[in-house]
């Protein structure tokens, strides 16, 4: 028995109308139309050698006549309405950095909703392997602040920093303390942590690192779509990773895997009245028609 018994692939054929689209769209190449109704090919297995498990037909079906993995077309989320490229735009535009929060945990409810639509985020090759630690209790991302923190300071005490960071930086960090970040120049206080990390080894460790560096951008969108504010934020990682180990392993996240980035969030102690307006026209390289 091949592999593509296992998708449950099926076709209502009242409802399917032959268009193909489905065949189209499979990145895979494993759906072939046989009298006028798509069919699953045989495949090897998941991935490169047969279905990428990316639920592209279901999706595209016009008239909702595809199911895969026991996904059935109703339940999927609808298209998003028309002016749904303003209202990005202004999410955009509008976002900001936030590194003062308030000292309460946000709703799990809404925690849940942003992990969930996180389940659709884009990885390369549609591999689905990044893994996500989020830290949704304020006491507990206090204690792995404390142990990172006070290893931090003892370390720079002696002159130690990580790689990215000098004596001047340090200064720096540790004088925005006093107004931008609060007391806190790790997690600028943050009450909750949310990590992206993969199994990052041998020829797929860029795309690991890329496939995190994705999930970290669209989770930050999401949340502050939800009204939270968010940090992202290197240092803290580096500190981790460089300096202190054990605050790592509370994090139960496998050595082996790429932690670049950590996004602090929260509900925003300040919160701004509009966009700013940058300029950056200048480093955008377009080739148009005519030009």
């Amino acid at each position: 028995m091949g592999m593509e018994n296992t998708t449950r692939f099926r076709v209502d054929k009242n409802k399917c109308i032959g268009c193909g689209r489905c065949v189209n769209v499979c990145t895979g190449m494993v759906l072939k139309m046989q009298n006028g109704v798509p069919v699953m090919q045989p495949f090897e297995r998941y991935g490169w050698r047969g279905c990428w498990r990316c639920e592209h037909c279901l999706a595209v079906c016009p008239e909702g006549a595809i199911s895969i993995f026991g996904k059935r077309p109703e339940y999927s989320t609808p298209k998003p309405d028309r002016n749904m490229g303003e209202q990005m735009e202004r999410l955009v535009k509008y976002r900001r950095s936030c590194r003062r929060f308030m000292d309460d945990n946000v709703d799990p409810a809404i925690i849940d909703r942003i992990l969930s639509a996180m389940e659709n985020a884009p990885t390369g090759g549609n591999s689905c392997n990044v893994e996500y630690t989020v830290i949704d209790d304020k006491k507990r991302v206090d204690e792995i602040w404390q142990v990172a923190y006070d290893k931090m300071e003892s370390l720079a005490k002696r002159g130690i920093y990580t790689h990215s960071f000098s004596p001047f930086f340090y200064g720096k960090m540790k004088e925005s303390e006093a107004t931008v970040r609060e007391g806190d120049m790790l997690f600028c206080g943050a009450p909750h942590l949310f990590i992206a990390h993969e199994k990052c080894a041998g020829k797929w460790a860029e795309d690991a690192k890329a496939n995190c560096i994705i999930a970290t951008a669209y989770f930050e969108l999401l949340a502050n779509a939800f009204g939270l504010g968010t940090a992202i934020m290197s240092y803290p990682s580096e500190v981790l990773n460089e300096l202190a180990p054990e605050a790592r392993k509370m994090l139960n996240i496998p050595a082996d895997h790429y932690t670049g980035l950590i996004v602090g969030f929260g509900y925003p102690d300040i919160t701004y009245s509009r966009g700013t307006q940058k300029d950056r026209k200048a480093k955008i390289h377009r080739f148009s028609k005519g030009k």
